[in-house]
């Protein structure tokens, strides 16, 4: 037996299927402040590498869906159109003037790594760990909504690595100063709100799993974390988030529940899952968002002046 034969019958992972809210923020205004709401998407704008159809790896400035909750400009409006966007944001972030419950942002999809770090990770009162805060190295997150009795993928994220952490500890990991305002402070500034739905986090001393991404340069089994994503250039640069098929592991109809974060399986199934994903989003005329730019800072404070209703 070979040696790649081997591994493929003894090392095993999860795929999991992650529903999360899908619908598309919505703002009056050009400037959106800190989400205080429940969550949504944002179509954003903002400088990355990815990877086309030619399998090469290409720079410029990509449009893509994502969880985005700190403040964004509104650099272009489009009527209503199905599932189209009907903005399109430039993410940035502020230190709030208060510690007023705000939203965080997770998965984090900016930077060198891709990150994973609370949602649904915690359940009940009193909060208990789920099995989303045990994915072995190799699992697949396929994080999306259900659009339609469909499926439609926002990220792709593949674990390389874990570690426990608490939101009023990120000293701890190594993460720069927009992760620890905009996911880690966010958490802790809702800790304890009565408002928090199922899955989030009231307790920012509750141990999570901080889990980084596998990236194109350091694939974990072949694979590597991304985000469906579209040249800015393109002629129609606006997408409805893409739909995905695949019977045996994703539910369209799920809304809420994860999938497949208890099930062990063989490595190799796995890998034909995540290349299954892949090959779908590029038969959409998109392309796979490797890196995405870290929005910068504004010099000034964001005012909060209302309660967060956080909801994962």
């Amino acid at each position: 037996m070979s040696g790649a034969m081997f591994l493929a019958m003894t090392v095993t992972a999860c795929f999991v299927q992650f529903p999360h809210p899908g619908g598309e923020h919505r703002f009056a205004g050009d400037e959106m402040p800190w989400n205080i709401g429940r969550h949504g998407r944002k179509f954003l704008g903002a400088r990355g590498r990815h990877v086309a159809g030619d399998d090469r790896l290409h720079e410029g400035e990509v449009v893509f869906w994502a969880e985005w909750e700190p403040p964004s400009r509104v650099e272009r409006h489009w009527p209503g159109e199905g599932d189209l966007p009907r903005m399109l944001h430039r993410p940035y972030w502020t230190r709030p003037g208060r510690s007023w419950p705000r939203e965080n942002t997770d998965p984090w999809v900016f930077g060198e790594q891709m990150v994973y770090s609370n949602c649904k990770q915690t359940t009940g009162t009193p909060r208990r760990r789920t099995s989303m805060q045990a994915l072995p190295v190799g699992s697949v997150i396929c994080f999306g909504s259900a659009l339609h009795r469909q499926f439609c993928i926002d990220t792709v994220f593949v674990v390389a690595d874990a570690q426990r952490w608490t939101p009023d500890r990120t000293a701890d990991l190594d993460v720069d100063e927009a992760f620890t305002v905009c996911t880690a402070q966010s958490l802790t500034a809702a800790a304890g709100d009565a408002g928090c739905g199922p899955g989030c986090l009231p307790d920012s001393a509750l141990e999570l799993t901080f889990y980084g991404g596998a990236t194109i340069d350091n694939p974990v089994h072949g694979m590597y974390s991304f985000v469906p994503a579209r040249p800015a250039d393109h002629p129609q640069p606006r997408f409805q988030r893409p739909a995905v098929h695949l019977p045996e592991l994703i539910n369209p109809a799920s809304r809420q529940s994860t999938r497949g974060s208890r099930r062990a399986l063989p490595i190799e199934v796995v890998r034909r899952a995540w290349m299954s994903l892949r090959d779908q989003v590029l038969r959409h005329d998109l392309v796979l968002a490797t890196y995405l730019a870290t929005p910068p800072s504004a010099s000034a404070t964001e005012p909060l002046t209302a309660t967060a209703r956080t909801r994962c």
